[in-house]
């Protein structure tokens, strides 16, 4: 049966079928939170996304030396929580997963299991690369990395990276910035109170690392969607303009529908049945 359902993952893997997938997280520990946990008292409840806020610096580059943005000027951004910008705990203020949807509320709701009082999920990048394509921003390539981390934290070394998220395409919509790509990277060595650190993000088919590792070709994917910022008044010196901007949008995850692989896992076993008979 596991080498059927592992075949079906692959099948569908290369039908390219994804769609927006409920998660949960696991942090090893009952930080306390409603009774209403998706897997345990370790637990979040279920979520559909993460909301998050930052700051970012970005320069774009005048390639076409007319001294104003036009088709193919190129921009390089950095965000989030660096090495090079973080001065402590206070920055997270700014950088940060900032919320679950849907929140926890007093009466009901899943469970935040103790989310942004006793730990916390931060993020960071330094190479999200695009193109000004006469209308909007195309972004083609950069690695956002997530990471864990509580108040016994004091330097980006110490936060536990949970894994990346490579872009791979998107851009400016007119009304937000949409990015996506796919997962990788999930957790290495790190433990997050005794869990490893590539289980800590969950879905309906097991971890993030689990799901990526059962069968070659499978991937999680994510889109992230932000408010657009306006590159009005560039001031170009020396053929390059800085930007600065804050930013809040969300983040989602897709994996394979888990119904379609099940209808697929038992269209394996009538057809693992019906070669059984022929011979």
């Amino acid at each position: 049966m596991k080498k059927l359902i592992t075949a079906a993952i692959v099948a569908l893997s290369f039908a390219g079928t994804a769609a927006a997938d409920p998660i949960y997280i696991d942090v090893g520990v009952n930080f306390g939170g409603n009774a209403n946990t998706a897997a345990g008292s370790t637990t979040t409840g279920w979520l559909d996304q993460l909301s998050i806020l930052y700051t970012s610096a970005s320069e774009i580059t005048d390639n076409d030396g007319n001294g104003f943005l036009s088709v193919g000027d190129t921009i390089l951004s950095t965000g989030g929580i660096l090495n090079t910008n973080f001065a402590g705990l206070g920055d997270l203020s700014s950088n940060l997963v900032n919320s679950f949807e849907p929140q926890q509320t007093t009466f009901g709701g899943p469970s935040d299991n103790g989310f942004g009082g006793t730990w916390g999920l931060t993020f960071g990048f330094d190479d999200l690369a695009g193109f000004w394509n006469g209308f909007g921003m195309t972004y083609t390539s950069g690695t956002i990395s997530m990471y864990y981390y509580d108040a016994t934290m004091t330097a980006v070394s110490d936060f536990v990276r949970l894994f990346d998220l490579n872009v791979n395409g998107g851009g400016d919509t007119g009304t937000s910035t949409v990015l996506s790509g796919v997962l990788s990277n999930f957790g290495g060595a790190g433990l997050v109170n005794g869990v490893d650190a590539g289980d800590v993000f969950n879905t309906a088919l097991g971890s993030f690392q689990d799901y990526t590792e059962e069968a070659p070709g499978n991937n999680v994917y994510f889109a992230a969607s932000q408010d657009t910022q306006p590159l009005t008044g560039l001031n170009f010196v020396n053929g390059v303009a800085t930007i600065g901007g804050l930013h809040n949008g969300s983040i989602n995850f897709q994996v394979p529908e888990p119904t379609s692989i099940a209808i697929l896992g038992l269209g394996l076993l009538g057809f693992a049945g019906a070669r059984r008979r022929k011979s």
